[in-house]
């Protein structure tokens, strides 16, 4: 049965794009279109209406309201490479998708491909109470002071990792960051970081690693986690498959065989970098947190693991971030 999708959408060329990309989704059929959101309420059961984002400015009533009746995946989209909940929304009851990125407003590839990301892990409303956000574990399993975090994260880091560290406190152990970027970018992204957040964020190299602190790896090299006679330390490593860099799954994986408590972190980006790193890290009964899909600027990554029933919890950024300050108040192991 086809997936049933209705439009409200104000924006022609908008408007022109959507539908060519749900045209060439399998399975995805446009039943109707309408321009404001006052119209909205008119419309037949769908399973998945697309909103233009701009139509809700000022409009958190009426989106509210379509939010007290449609029981099916509500998609914002906006322009550019960051989309916001609107005021008075919950997280959990919308899916976020921007149409472009830093160089364009609207790359109709980029957003084809996340709107296809979105509908194949959907988010029902939490009116419905079926949301995958925001799922708190028993803690009796997994209470115990971490000694390392591993952070895998791509698309809209920088502006994620801005959010789940002003939430941080002070870390009582390292913490890992492989951000998909350039080699250039590191340092500059270390020095953002530390100004916004208020904690001491250092690039990465090869050798031990501090006893606490925010790391991040450098850019377009891989780095995996060992246990030496001095610590903990970082190694390069050559020779993987992956066209992303730093690699999730090289660092989370490698963070699976060692012999002292971790924590994996998935965050926002594209593909399913992090995924199998996730999994090797359930194996061992380490506990994996990962962005509320609905929180996400592309939810691929952290979708991804959810999928693989590798994820522990899920929650917003700041909500990983009272998780892991919850942990650091534990006494040492």
């Amino acid at each position: 049965m086809a997936l049933r999708i209705a439009l409200v959408v104000q924006t022609e060329f908008l408007r022109l794009v959507l539908r060519q990309l749900l045209r060439r989704q399998v399975g995805a059929e446009i039943i109707a279109e309408v321009a404001d959101l006052g119209a909205a309420g008119a419309l037949p059961d769908v399973g998945c209406l697309i909103i233009e984002r701009s139509l809700c400015e000022g409009e958190g009533r009426g989106l509210a309201a379509i939010l007290g009746h449609h029981r099916g995946q509500i998609i914002l989209v906006g322009e550019g490479e960051i989309v916001t909940v609107p005021a008075g929304v919950t997280p959990g009851d919308v899916t976020l998708v921007p149409a472009g990125h830093p160089g364009a407003k609207l790359d109709p590839a980029a957003l084809g491909e996340r709107l296809a990301l979105a509908m194949a892990h959907p988010v029902v409303t939490t009116a419905v109470k079926a949301s995958v956000a925001d799922t708190p574990p028993a803690r009796s399993r997994r209470a115990r002071r971490p000694a390392l975090v591993g952070v895998a994260v791509s698309t809209g880091g920088p502006e994620t990792l801005q959010v789940l560290l002003k939430a941080l406190d002070p870390p009582v152990c390292p913490i890992v960051i492989a951000l998909h970027s350039p080699e250039e970018h590191a340092a500059s992204l270390a020095h953002h970081l530390t100004v916004v957040s208020g904690h001491t964020v250092i690039v990465g190299e090869a050798g031990p690693l501090p006893p606490r602190g925010i790391i991040l790896l450098p850019g377009g090299v891989d780095h995996g986690l060992v246990d030496t006679i001095h610590g903990l330390s970082l190694r390069r490593v050559r020779g993987g498959t992956s066209n992303f860099h730093p690699n999730g799954d090289i660092l989370l994986s490698s963070m699976a065989d060692l012999d002292c408590p971790v924590v994996g972190v998935i965050l926002t980006g594209m593909g399913t970098d992090g995924c199998e790193g996730a999994k090797a890290l359930k194996a061992r009964s380490y506990p994996v947190l990962a962005q509320s899909p609905a929180s996400c600027i592309v939810a691929g990554m952290p979708s991804a693991a959810i999928a693989a029933g590798a994820v522990s919890e899920t929650a917003p950024p700041e909500g990983i971030a009272l998780r892991l300050n919850d942990w650091f108040a534990l006494p040492e192991n």
